[in-house]
């Protein structure tokens, strides 16, 4: 039976590493702004396996809406991953992000803000792990700025 077990967890294991994509997690999370007569929305979708070079892709986005205020000042996509495992670490591959916007990325996470009156802010690239890494997640955080209120909402895979 423990063998049975090891050798499930190592086929589970490399299949992750080196599997095709065809499966991606993903979460979103609206909540409502009353003062703007509005929501904010975070969304976030991350490829559950690897491809043969050990990263998949991901997306994050930040969907700001209102009947009253349409346009904010700003809206940023903020991301931070975190793997699960023994010495996991992130290997993050930058990617792009939405037209007019600019940002920051790190080894574990980033950011993507338009300023030019746009409602909605993306970024998406790719990321894998390095050591025995058994899960990545991402955590984004949608936020933004209309009418002297500011607002957020973040979702997590």
């Amino acid at each position: 039976m423990k063998r049975f077990l090891v050798v499930g967890l190592v086929f589970l294991l490399c299949f992750g590493m080196f599997g095709q994509a065809s499966f991606a997690r993903s979460d979103s999370r609206t909540d409502n702004i009353p003062q703007l007569n509005g929501t904010i929305r975070s969304d976030v979708w991350i490829q559950s396996f690897a491809d043969s070079d050990g990263t998949g892709q991901f997306q994050v986005t930040a969907d700001y809406s209102s009947s009253s205020h349409p346009r904010p000042s700003w809206i940023k996509t903020e991301w931070d991953f975190y793997a699960i495992g023994i010495s996991a670490s992130i290997n993050f591959k930058a990617g792009s992000g939405s037209i007019s916007g600019s940002g920051y990325t790190s080894t574990s996470g980033g950011y993507w803000k338009n300023s030019n009156g746009a409602s909605t802010a993306w970024y998406r690239g790719r990321v894998g792990a390095n050591g025995l890494t058994v899960y990545v997640g991402c955590e984004n955080t949608a936020s933004g700025f209309a009418a002297g209120v500011p607002f957020s909402t973040t979702a997590r895979v």
